[in-house]
């Protein structure tokens, strides 16, 4: 009798849990689907779903389908995800204790990324998210864009870029690699994130205001270039767009990405367009999209790694008209590398538009005619910047360029090297045949040999 009531009492717990998630989940996602029509400065009418429709969801919220999935799934999947995170978290720890030489030390740094992968493969599976490879067909495009001669062999690579579209592509990047990411400085300070993050090597930044993107420029070159001195074995993730997508697109690149010019690694992030739903954010919150995900049985995600991208003379010189800056080239041309292996459509919109539709659905107002700055900074700030002195920006970006030229130095020592094998290579295979034929003749000059023998015994025993 007692078990019986036990099981009730959980049963009952279970639904009103789930009803009461459900319902949240409903409410809070129901203003990302309705009609959302204003006007603009001509006032003619604007569908801003359409506007904005790189940041739009494109799948659909039905609560019976979020009451039953939640019921049945969510809390197992909220308990077995909140124990991996803690497993992982007390893992990270313990392997830092173990291996203090991670950053630098290659077999350290393998045992490491194998513990990390496993836990978040197990996440991932918990989560009842499926990865599917997909192989597009890359080496045309990389020819049209790079040259004909381009050469297609995997080099060190200090920066992993990737489209972004919600929160399971970082823990893809994890069990894949063993990353860090470039992420904010308060997430050091979260009780379980901020473990791993730390654990993972990450980069953490301010982005607070204009200054502070300076000296993340200047962090992320310094990281690159610890990376090809072999002083930080970990490779960064960045996500060059700055903001989640709807999965359908891929936005305006940013530049810190592509600033030093070394080769990056792409990775193209989809996800299945036609289900009910999918996990690409776009302009809901990442939290609200990850309890979704706890009402739903499994989701595909398509993953799609590219070979590394350098850039090359051919690139600058015929796409030229892409960017005034070479790194505003550089960037432009993986960006049509991602659309048309990936199937995205190019879009020009990036944090700053995200940022007014998401404040024309949640307050209802739409200035045409505003002009919201990234850091949302009032005009003295503005003022501030622009009395800021010449000198001092001259010595920044004097610093940049020198950490850009030693970046590019070490790229170019990278490939002398290589060169220097592959003639070393060459000449080895040279004296090789060489030795080859040289054996060959004097085989031949033996056989011809036992043959001028062979008929001299022949003529003798004529004679006699």
């Amino acid at each position: 009798m007692s078990g019986l009531i036990i099981l009730y009492w959980i049963l009952g717990s279970n639904l009103i849990f789930s009803f009461t998630l459900s319902l949240i989940i409903y409410i809070r996602s129901k203003k990302y689907y309705r009609p959302l029509i204003k006007r603009d400065k001509n006032n003619n009418p604007i569908d801003l779903h359409k506007k904005y429709d790189a940041f739009h969801p494109h799948d659909s919220v039905n609560f019976i389908q979020l009451w039953f999935g939640s019921f049945f799934f969510a809390f197992i999947k909220i308990i077995s995800s909140l124990f991996i995170v803690m497993f992982v978290n007390w893992h990270i720890r313990i392997l830092n204790k173990i291996y203090k030489n991670c950053d630098t030390n290659p077999e350290q740094r393998k045992k490491m990324k194998k513990g990390v992968a496993f836990w978040s493969w197990i996440f991932l599976f918990m989560n009842g998210i499926i990865i599917k490879k997909k192989y597009p067909e890359y080496k045309d495009v990389y020819k049209k864009y790079l040259g004909e001669d381009y050469d297609f062999n995997d080099d060190k690579y200090s920066l992993i870029t990737s489209n972004h579209i919600g929160f399971f592509e970082i823990v893809l990047c994890m069990a894949l690699y063993s990353p860090g990411f470039m992420a904010k400085k308060t997430i050091a300070n979260y009780y379980f994130i901020g473990p791993i993050s730390c654990g993972l090597n990450c980069l953490f930044v301010n982005r607070e205001n204009e200054k502070d993107k300076k000296k993340n420029l200047e962090l992320l070159l310094e990281r690159q270039k610890a990376f090809y001195e072999a002083k930080n074995l970990a490779p960064l993730v960045v996500f060059p767009e700055g903001t989640c997508s709807c999965g359908r697109n891929i936005l305006r690149f940013k530049k810190g990405a592509f600033y030093s010019l070394s080769p990056i690694k792409p990775q193209i992030i989809t996800v299945d367009q036609n289900s009910s739903f999918h996990l690409s954010v776009g302009a809901t919150n990442v939290i609200l999209g990850y309890l979704k995900n706890l009402c739903h049985t499994f989701n595909i995600i398509y993953v799609a790694i590219l070979p590394t991208v350098r850039p090359t003379d051919y690139m600058f010189e015929y796409y030229k008209n892409l960017g005034k800056e070479k790194w505003e080239i550089y960037a432009n041309v993986v960006r049509k590398i991602y659309s048309e292996t990936g199937e995205l459509q190019e879009t020009d919109m990036g944090l700053r538009d995200i940022k007014r539709y998401i404040k024309a659905m949640r307050t209802g107002f739409y200035d045409p005619n505003e002009n919201m700055n990234y850091e949302n900074e009032n005009q003295n700030d503005k003022n501030i910047k622009n009395n800021v002195n010449d000198n001092e920006k001259d010595k920044n970006d004097n610093i940049l360029e020198i950490k850009t030229e030693n970046i590019q130095e070490n790229n170019a020592n990278i490939v002398k090297e290589k060169n220097i094998e592959k003639e070393k290579e060459n000449e080895v295979e040279k004296d090789n045949k060489i030795e080859i034929k040289e054996k060959d003749n004097k085989n031949e000059r033996k056989i011809e040999d036992i043959e001028e023998n062979k008929n001299e015994k022949e003529e003798k025993l004529l004679d006699n």
